[in-house]
């Protein structure tokens, strides 16, 4: 079978969060394939840890998606400070003499989001409501990435590494099957130190809230990265209860 076939009959679709079809995002030709790793949410060490553990894997399969795609130009996009991660990749793909450009970013909000990449690395605007590859670039993660390799390997997407994180005894990467409830991850980790809680399943700038009852129905899919333990009252919480029109008012 093809790669995008491989891609498609293991479930392969976007780690990072927004869970696109894989095997639709790669079935095209580009000049650029880039690569993001800059984990741009705080708090989130997921794909740091990917790309430590996982890197030959990785820039394998950067070696392949770029070979089906046409890619011109290979640019793995993360932020100076990931010291650690940057020497790994760079060793293996010097190693491997893979033709890897290595852009590096400053820790600001928001460092990964696809369409501000796409303009530090090509100077190209990603149209309103289009897509990177509507000014010739893909945009992979590297928890897709690593999920690709597999899927050439004929191993489909059954697990997820998550980040649990906040009020937790033992904040943790844990690897899980998809389909765990949120509720026994933070069980693995120790439990929750604080009596009563709510549940950010993501990031703190765009993840979804969880009540502490609600978030017993809820459990980890592909997309999902980390679950953030916080206060009932937390200033996040807080926030994203709000109103649209309060939200209005104080802008004023």
């Amino acid at each position: 079978m093809s790669l995008i076939d491989d891609i498609y009959q293991a479930g392969v679709v976007g780690a990072g969060g927004a869970g696109f079809p894989t095997h639709v995002k790669y079935n095209c030709q580009a000049e650029y394939l880039i690569i993001n790793g800059a984990e741009c949410e705080p708090l989130l060490m997921t794909d740091k840890y990917l790309m430590r553990n996982f890197t030959e894997e990785i820039l394998d399969a950067v070696h392949i998606v770029a070979e089906n795609i046409k890619a011109e130009k290979i640019v793995f996009a993360l932020k100076k400070k990931y010291k650690d991660e940057i020497a790994c990749l760079q060793e293996i793909s010097k190693k491997k003499n893979y033709n890897i450009e290595f852009f590096l970013m400053e820790s600001f909000y928001p460092a990964g989001d696809e369409q501000i990449m796409v303009y530090e690395i090509t100077g190209r605007t990603v149209p309103e409501g289009g897509i990177p590859i509507d000014v010739g670039a893909v945009v992979t993660n590297v928890g897709t990435l690593k999920n690709t390799y597999f899927a050439l390997e004929k191993k489909p997407v059954t697990d997820k590494y998550v980040s649990v994180l906040g009020e937790v005894n033992n904040p943790s990467i844990i690897k899980v099957p998809i389909g765990t409830p949120v509720k026994k991850c933070i069980e693995i980790v120790g439990g929750n130190r604080i009596e009563e809680y709510s549940v950010i399943l993501g990031g703190p700038m765009m993840g979804k809230n969880y009540g502490q009852k609600e978030v017993e129905e809820v459990a980890i899919t592909k997309r999902d990265g980390a679950v953030i333990v916080v206060p009932k009252d937390h200033f996040i919480i807080k926030r994203n209860k709000q109103s649209i029109e309060h939200i209005k008012n104080q802008a004023k």
